[in-house]
């Protein structure tokens, strides 16, 4: 997976008494060199009432562009009438602890699908001001113990191994109990009861929904992988086969 930069600023040289020309946007990317292939990107633009807007934008593994408009009370002047930025705004984007302020409060799902493609439930996404809450509500999971994992790749077809290994962007190792520290695919296991049925709320401050090294939303995307069995929680995995998937789309 690639990686993103941490910090992104636009910087718009407009005095605050003109107003944007109709046409005008502005874009910057995170992490890459404005090729389009970032998943991350900044949008400065008129509206068609007028209104200047800034817009936080995420590639969804659909390839379409999920976006969430920036309050405009960071880059309009007090008095600014519709289309008036304030002089030389500069637009910052950064990670406090690890999370972009623009991204709090952005939702993603994962609809889980077994290898026949029988639905198995939904994993809901919430992006906090501090890390990720990741709510698990599954069906036809056999009863004990699985691995729950975020996977490096938002496919699971033609099966689940299209979703790579657990999501690892900066190389750090396996397991939450290895003395040398574990990646952001790394979370901790689930039970599913006798029905079938495996709710479970887990919390992580490793990965992001919004800008950031540890984006879920890179370039590929990521995905969320239910295993046979357990975690080890230890160096090696050991959980075994993939019995569920499913791809992290931002809502």
């Amino acid at each position: 997976m690639s990686q993103l930069t941490t910090r992104a600023r636009l910087i718009i040289a407009v005095v605050a008494t003109a107003s944007i020309a109709a046409a005008l946007t502005a874009m910057i990317t995170a992490g890459d060199s404005g090729d389009g292939a970032s998943a991350v990107r900044i949008q400065a633009r008129q509206t068609d009432s007028g209104a200047a807007e800034v817009a936080l934008q995420i590639r969804n593994a659909d390839h379409s562009w999920g976006e969430r408009i920036l309050p405009s009370e960071r880059f309009l002047a007090a008095d600014s009438e519709p289309g008036h930025w304030r002089s030389s705004t500069a637009i910052d984007v950064h990670t406090s602890d690890g999370v972009d302020p623009a991204a709090i409060g952005l939702t993603a799902t994962a609809e889980m699908s077994g290898p026949d493609g029988e639905p198995m439930g939904q994993v809901t996404i919430i992006q906090g001001p501090r890390g990720l809450l990741i709510q698990a509500r599954l069906t036809g999971v056999p009863e004990g113990w699985h691995g729950f994992h975020i996977h490096e790749t938002g496919s699971c077809a033609p099966d689940f191994s299209a979703a790579g290994g657990h999501y690892d962007p900066t190389g750090i190792g396996h397991g939450v109990l290895h003395a040398g520290g574990h990646h952001p695919g790394d979370t901790v296991n689930i039970y599913a009861h006798t029905d079938g049925v495996a709710n479970a709320d887990q919390y992580t401050v490793d990965a992001t929904l919004g800008a950031g090294i540890t984006t879920l939303f890179d370039h590929d995307g990521s995905a969320i992988i239910v295993h046979e069995g357990p975690d080890s929680y230890g160096e090696a995995p050991g959980a075994g086969a993939r019995i569920a998937c499913g791809v992290i789309t931002l809502n």
